[in-house]
């Protein structure tokens, strides 16, 4: 229910969850429903207007099903998205999603399973394995995901919450979080209500009830109160004000390059409905439909290092100069009228690796979810998918149960909770740890310019040409149907095996306008060796570090 003037004082919530955006609105829903009294609070609930966050993985749209959410993905214009098209200069090559009647090698998270099945533990029924019947319609026989505007769908997810009996949505500004004087504890926030709503009105009239708010007034009064629950849930997004603060022991969030974001119009993509890679010198350009109806794409060009101006133009040229000759023929016209007449947006592409919480020094009575606390690069479109699995995981993990009985009383035995956030930490791994390596390890090799990543990136454009489980595999990952880190470390050293064979069969691939060469002879190996470690090299340090640092406590 949306918060009234009525209801605001009398709130006595289990949980606060800060901000209402992916991962907020998931879990304050799916709480909620398991049967915690939740308070979502969001700074604006008008709809959002930003460039990422646009593409679903099917292993996404089963989570959302099982948090119950599968319907926010209509009546939005969404578009069914059957795979991948990866396109360096004329070549293609498909990366289709698994059809119905196969399990993507293996399984993550259950379709069907829903957030109600979890133990006493906690957090075991939501890892139960992808369901034989995928529930979600699909009309290409494949497992399909979603993309879409993202200002529409969250949207219909806060929505949703505001349709949930059970859970209370209050438009404010979270200002400070409430800290014990004795214990440093959070106990809840400090919130600014937005000036001139009602709920604004109705707490000024609460502080002063001499205060008019008639025509004698010269300025909207901006109400400020604290609000008190003994679980404070922080999703506030990649720009997060909380990091910062002592104990979250959160890094600073290294930005890697941005995305340029345009919407092109009736354009004909080289495989409808899938998600197209284009490999340029320069990064990769994304391109991937988010409206069925009104025929719009979107563009996403990686952009390195300082963005030029967009006020004089200079990003415009940049992108029609050194992006635009590389994509596909029949998109180039569409896209350079696009970039006359629209408007540049960028973003940041982040990396944030997640620390566990729960320990000795972390930050008590408050847990950080989403963007807030785990960045990967939205290459690979998975940073949705992670937020869901995390939303159903962690929904298990603080339902009521014996351990931590339904009221605000239930969720004041810390110890308990910060038990299940360093279970929860370990078990989010199989999907998260695999969503995130990949995510940069692919970046790396489509985004390099070293003459060392440009043959593993072509090594990988042939190693999925050879088809076979070579795609299937690879595509389970992708998908976060079937996440495996061993299998991710598999296939990413065999590109680089791969690589190092293409390099003594065939030789160097031919830099931009040259033609092949002849085939390597003898004379040739001492070189070719020495190319051969050094690809092997920074395959590990493209690779090596990333794991690493998701696994580190």
């Amino acid at each position: 229910m949306l918060a009234s003037s009525s209801t605001l004082p009398s709130l006595s919530p289990e949980i606060i969850i800060v901000g209402a955006g992916i991962a907020g609105t998931a879990l304050a829903y799916s709480l909620a429903r398991a049967g915690r009294r939740c308070l979502l609070i969001e700074r604006d609930l008008s709809q959002p207007d930003r460039i990422v966050g646009e593409l679903l993985q099917p292993g996404g749209v089963a989570a959302l099903h099982a948090l119950g959410l599968a319907d926010c993905l209509e009546g939005i214009d969404a578009v069914p998205v059957e795979g991948y098209c990866c396109v360096a200069g004329e070549r293609q090559v498909a990366i289709p999603y698994p059809v119905l009647e196969e399990l993507a090698g293996g399984a993550a998270l259950g379709a069907g399973a829903g957030v109600g099945a979890g133990s006493e533990k906690g957090g075991v029924g939501a890892e139960a394995g992808l369901a034989d019947k995928w529930l979600i319609d699909s009309a290409s026989g494949k497992k399909e995901g979603r993309s879409f505007h993202h200002g529409r769908f969250v949207s219909a997810l806060r929505q949703k919450c505001i349709d949930e009996p059970a859970l209370a949505v209050l438009e404010a500004t979270v200002k400070d979080l409430v800290f014990c004087e004795h214990t440093s504890h959070v106990l809840g926030v400090t919130v600014s209500l937005k000036p001139g709503s009602a709920s604004a009105a109705s707490y000024a009239a609460v502080a002063d009830p001499g205060a008019g708010v008639g025509a004698g007034s010269s300025a909207p009064t901006t109400a400020t109160r604290n609000i008190y629950a003994p679980l404070t849930i922080i999703a506030d997004g990649c720009f997060s004000k909380f990091r910062s603060v002592p104990g979250t022991r959160t890094p600073t969030p290294a930005t890697r390059s941005h995305f340029v974001g345009a919407v092109v119009k009736d354009l004909e993509l080289p495989m409808p409905r899938h998600g197209t890679v284009c490999l340029t010198p320069e990064g990769p350009v994304l391109l991937y439909q988010i409206a069925d109806e009104a025929h719009e794409t979107r563009m996403l060009v990686d952009v390195k290092g300082k963005l030029p101006s967009v006020a004089d133009g200079s990003l415009k040229n940049h992108i029609l100069d050194h992006y635009v000759p590389h994509l596909p023929p029949q998109c180039i016209d569409s896209i350079a009228a696009a970039l006359e007449t629209q408007r540049l947006r960028t973003m940041p592409n982040s990396f944030l690796p997640p620390s566990m919480q729960g320990v000795a020094s972390s930050l008590r009575g408050a847990i950080l979810v989403g963007d807030a606390w785990n960045m990967r690069h939205p290459l690979t479109g998975g940073g949705m998918t992670v937020a869901f699995h995390d939303a159903v995981l962690l929904t298990d993990y603080l339902r009521p149960s014996n351990a931590l009985p339904a009221g605000r009383d239930g969720l004041e035995r810390w110890d308990v909770i910060a038990a299940r956030l360093r279970d929860w930490f370990w078990a989010r791994k199989k999907l998260a740890g695999t969503v995130n390596v990949l995510s940069f390890a692919l970046y790396d090799l489509f985004g390099g310019a070293d003459d060392d990543l440009a043959l593993l990136r072509e090594g990988c454009f042939q190693y999925f040409e050879l088809g076979g489980a070579r795609v299937s595999e690879p595509v389970g990952l992708l998908s976060a149907l079937a996440p495996r880190p061993l299998t991710l470390f598999y296939h990413f050293f065999s590109v680089a095996l791969y690589t190092i064979y293409i390099l003594f069969t065939q030789g160097p691939p031919p830099r931009a306008g040259e033609k092949r060469a002849r085939p390597p002879s003898w004379s040739d190996v001492p070189h070719l060796a020495y190319s051969a470690v050094h690809v092997f090299y920074t395959a590990c340090v493209v690779f090596l570090p990333v794991m690493a640092s998701e696994f580190k406590i």
